[in-house]
């Protein structure tokens, strides 16, 4: 029997794709380093993204752009840097991580709401514009100038309306993204035990493809997506690699290099 290396493993959660590097340093960051003392070391940085099959010089240009864009700041440290978020990037990151994190089944019901067209429209955070006064909320209005509608499980929405909830290449990602981590479920069933670093690079694999999938889509009930919608699928996934390779801390990967 073939032993399944974790280059193998690396390459069934990408497709033998080279990972957006700057995604995967922002994901890298939140996943070890959103606290306002956190820091990075190079070296630690080096092994992680050399265990995903990062090129240091895709490396150095990535965490030149997160500098320039606000996101990372650096110092120093004899003959090597240590790196950290900014203020601003821990915002950003600290925005983002309930979404990616909180893996709950998303809610059972939804509302389809027709407004006053002459109303002020309020945005919220819970809720999807699919026209200019008609929107899919989990919050009902608690007006009387609304027409409201139930969105329990047996509502099948037109396809231009759960298109407006997510974009059909969104959905092909979920569904693309699913068949690769049932492939890693299957690949991990004959690899040897995973190192400490190398199931914190996994962890930033998996967080890293389901943050591009998560932070695209609404919190909403997957009956209220287009066909195909595999999301309820990947956050199962997710749950169940994350539980099984929980987060180490940073201080012990520092330590353990």
């Amino acid at each position: 029997m073939i032993s399944v290396t974790f280059d193998d493993l690396v390459r069934q959660l990408t497709d033998d794709q080279t990972p957006r590097v700057w995604s995967l340093l922002v994901s890298l960051f939140g996943e070890l380093a959103q606290d306002a003392d956190a820091q990075i070391s190079g070296t630690l940085m080096a092994r992680l993204t050399a265990l995903m099959g990062i090129k240091p010089e895709a490396v150095r240009v990535a965490l030149h752009r997160l500098r320039k864009d606000g996101w990372i700041q650096s110092e120093r440290r004899g003959r090597s840097s240590v790196y950290a978020l900014t203020e601003w990037g821990r915002d950003q990151s600290a925005q983002a991580t309930p979404r990616i994190y909180d893996l709950h089944p998303a809610p059972d019901t939804a509302w389809l709401v027709l407004l006053d067209p002459g109303a002020p429209a309020q945005n919220d955070e819970s809720s999807v514009w699919v026209t200019a006064n008609i929107l899919i909320t989990l919050n009902r209005t608690q007006g009387q100038t609304a027409f409201e509608t139930l969105l329990d499980k047996d509502t099948r929405l037109p396809e231009w309306i759960a298109d407006k909830v997510c974009p059909p290449e969104v959905a092909q990602l979920s569904r693309a993204f699913h068949t690769r981590l049932l492939h890693l479920q299957d690949a991990l069933a004959g690899a040897p035990p995973l190192d400490f670093f190398e199931a914190a690079a996994l962890r930033i694999l998996v967080v890293d493809g389901w943050r591009r999938i998560v932070l695209r889509t609404p919190h909403m009930p997957p009956h209220v997506f287009p066909p195909g919608w595999a999301g309820k699928d990947c956050r199962r996934c997710v749950s169940a690699l994350l539980a099984a390779y929980p987060k180490m801390p940073l201080a012990d990967l520092e330590a353990a290099l």
